[in-house]
């Protein structure tokens, strides 16, 4: 490491900066032996980091996360989309690795966390660079539905990422911390009704947990195939023939099954033609109305109460969250009805100051003299100054004006 470091002061610029690729083939001698500092060097150094990362994946794959975990550590936006998601991939594969060896243990539990498991949903939450869609094909239908929830999330499928919290983890606390995060990171005006998705789940969950993973996998088909008409748009095109017709079928054939919204709710078309089936999943009572009594200031109440089913109680249920809901909304009348007030008195004022200016009276006499000019107004038009006695002639009185004007738009030169 001190003879590398040594080697760039022989240079009139840094080692690194003048043979990064001969810095990087030597430090692999004793990366092994002394990683953390080797991968200081690298950082310190200003190689590229696409390039120590690649150099990094071909000679030592163990010592690439770590080597991005630094990199993100010392600047969150010095790092390019593509390490980002370079890290994550990395994380997903060893979280894989270790899920598929406790299923083969039968020993697998959703609610079991490796610390690289951690650093998987901390670099999801965290980061934005990583591609979510592609991510989400990778994992497993049956497990990891906390990762899955946050991926869905980035897709703004929020709909389907409630779902997962709700009838999969069985977590509504986390299902309200996603509403939170949803609701304080966008406009309240366009992210109120997440809240209300979230109860649609809890009052509905027949509609909610069918065709979920069917749901789930179309989403990821859709993209592919948007993806695929970016690409191959124009070389379709030219090729022609017989493979030109099967490409457009098959896109087509896609854009018939699936069409989802990417909206707060994240609702897909074919959940509104889903008839209700009565009798499956019961209402989660329970949870709708510690919903409406923890968040009752973000829910729009009479939606909200449009949901509910007719049986609900006012008295025993509905008391948390109507109570504060209609103080607040008295307070808020009564504090409009003051500003009413405050402003009517207000324009009462001014329009009693304005009749008073109007009862003014100024009297002309042959001895007027015009504060300008310095003559006599005599009949002229005259205008007179808001104390009441400078008098002018209004011909000087708009002369005076125009200069005004034209001495602000251009001021003398300082010399």
């Amino acid at each position: 490491m001190e003879a590398l470091d040594s080697l760039g002061h022989l240079h009139s610029e840094p080692l690194c900066a003048v043979e990064p690729m001969l810095v990087l083939e030597f430090s692999m001698l004793v990366l092994e032996s002394c990683p953390s500092q080797t991968i200081d060097l690298f950082l310190s150094g200003n190689i590229p980091a696409d390039l120590v990362n690649s150099y990094l994946k071909q000679h030592a794959p163990n010592m690439q996360a770590m080597y991005l975990e630094l990199m993100l550590a010392m600047n969150e936006h010095g790092i390019s989309g593509n390490l980002q998601n370079e890290m994550v991939q990395i994380y997903l594969s060893e979280v894989l690795e270790w899920h598929a060896d406790l299923c083969s243990q039968g020993k697998w539990e959703e609610k079991a966390y490796s610390p690289t498991r951690k650093k998987l949903l901390s670099a999801l939450e965290s980061i934005s660079g990583y591609n979510p869609e592609g991510l989400l094909k990778r994992l497993p239908t049956d497990a990891l539905y906390e990762e899955r929830a946050i991926l869905l999330g980035k897709m703004n499928q929020h709909e389907l990422a409630l779902s997962l919290y709700v009838h999969k983890l069985h977590i509504p606390e986390l299902a309200l911390s996603y509403c939170d995060r949803v609701y304080e990171s966008i406009p309240h005006q366009t992210s109120g009704n997440i809240y209300l998705t979230l109860l649609q789940i809890y009052l509905n969950p027949q509609r909610t947990t069918k065709n979920f993973e069917k749901r789930i996998t179309s989403l990821v088909s859709s993209q592919n195939t948007s993806i695929l008409k970016v690409s191959s748009g124009s070389s379709v095109k030219a090729k022609g023939g017989r493979s030109a017709k099967k490409i457009a079928e098959i896109e087509g054939a896609a854009d018939m099954r699936v069409s989802l919204s990417s909206t707060d709710s994240g609702r897909s078309d074919g959940d509104a033609d889903e008839p209700s089936e009565e009798g499956g999943s019961s209402i989660m009572i329970d949870e709708v109305l510690d919903l409406l009594s923890r968040r009752w200031d973000r829910i729009h109440g009479a939606q909200a109460l449009k949901l509910l089913p007719r049986e609900t109680k006012l008295q025993c249920n509905l008391l948390p969250f109507l109570g504060p809901l209609l103080r607040k909304s008295s307070e808020a009348y009564r504090n409009l009805s003051v500003i009413k007030s405050l402003r009517e008195s207000e324009n009462l004022q001014v329009k009693d100051e304005l009749h008073d200016q109007r009862k003014t009276v100024v009297k002309i006499s042959s001895d007027s003299m015009c504060s300008l000019c310095n003559k006599k107004i005599g009949t002229s038009v005259f205008a007179v100054y808001p104390n009441g006695k400078t008098l002018v002639h209004f011909v000087c009185f708009r002369d005076s004006q125009s200069m005004k004007a034209v001495i602000k738009s251009s001021p003398l030169r300082k010399r």
